[in-house]
C-alpha cells in the first residue's frame, strides 16, 4: 500500500527517454491507484453501493448482541479472564465486564451505517490529502483469499496515525470484512489503562469472535 501526498510535478530525464527495462511499466501493472476511479465518479454512490463481505469461513453473520454472548461464554475467553484476573489481581467478574465492554464498543464501530458513512467522508477526504492511493493487486488477491481460510491480523508499520483509516477505507472499497482496530484506550492521565496490554485484549476478543 502507499499513499502519496499532491506535490508539483517536474519533468526528470525519465521522462524524456525511454526506459528499455519496461521496469516503470511493471511497476504501474503491479499498483492500482484507487482514487482514480473516486475522481471520476460518486462518492455517495461509493458509500453507499452493496457491500457484502464474505464472512470467515463462510460462517452465517450473527447480530452483534449474540455474536456478543457467543464470545463471552466461549470456553477460551473464560480461560483468558481467569489468566488476566490472577495477573492484575482483579476479580473474573470485573475482567468479564471489561471484556464486555470493549465488546460492545468494537461491535457499535462495524455497524453498517458507521461503515458507509466512513466511507463517504473518507473519500472526500483523501482525494485532497492524497494525490494516489496505490494498491498491490497480487498483495490484495492474496488478503482476499486468506480472509476466506482463516483469521487475519493485519499490522501496519505505523509511519502515520492515517495508516488504520488507509487500510479500513481500502477493504471497504474491494468489499473485503473491515478490520477492528486493536489500540489502546487511554485514561483521562493519558496513560494506557490497567495493568496489561488493552490492544492485546482487544485482539483475543477479536480472534475469538472470529472463532465462533
Amino acid at each position: 500500500m502507499q499513499h502519496h501526498a499532491p506535490s508539483e510535478k517536474h519533468p526528470s530525464a525519465s521522462q524524456h527517454c525511454e526506459d528499455p527495462s519496461g521496469y516503470r511499466q511493471e511497476q504501474e501493472d503491479e499498483f492500482m491507484d484507487i482514487l482514480e476511479e473516486r475522481r471520476r465518479s460518486s462518492d455517495l454512490g461509493h458509500a453507499f453501493r452493496t457491500f457484502t463481505p464474505s464472512p470467515y469461513r463462510g460462517a452465517p453473520p450473527l447480530s452483534a448482541g449474540a455474536l456478543n454472548r457467543t464470545v463471552l461464554e466461549s470456553q477460551y475467553l473464560r480461560y483468558v479472564t481467569k489468566e488476566v484476573a490472577m495477573e492484575t489481581g482483579e476479580s473474573v467478574d470485573l475482567v468479564r465486564e471489561e471484556a464486555s465492554g470493549i465488546l460492545e464498543e468494537m461491535s457499535q464501530n462495524l455497524q453498517l451505517g458507521f461503515i458507509r458513512l466512513l466511507g463517504f467522508t473518507l473519500s472526500k477526504v483523501f482525494k485532497r490529502l492524497f494525490s494516489h492511493i496505490n494498491i498491490n493487486q497480487d498483495g490484495l488477491n492474496r488478503l482476499q483469499q486468506a480472509i476466506q481460510e482463516s483469521p487475519v491480523i493485519l499490522m501496519p508499520n505505523h509511519r502515520s496515525y492515517v495508516d488504520f483509516l488507509v487500510l479500513s477505507y481500502i477493504l471497504f472499497t474491494y468489499d473485503l470484512p473491515i478490520p477492528v482496530i486493536a489500540a489502546g484506550i487511554r485514561n483521562s492521565d493519558g496513560h494506557e489503562d490497567g495493568g496489561r496490554d488493552p490492544a492485546s485484549f482487544r485482539s483475543i476478543l477479536h480472534q475469538e469472535g472470529h472463532r465462533v
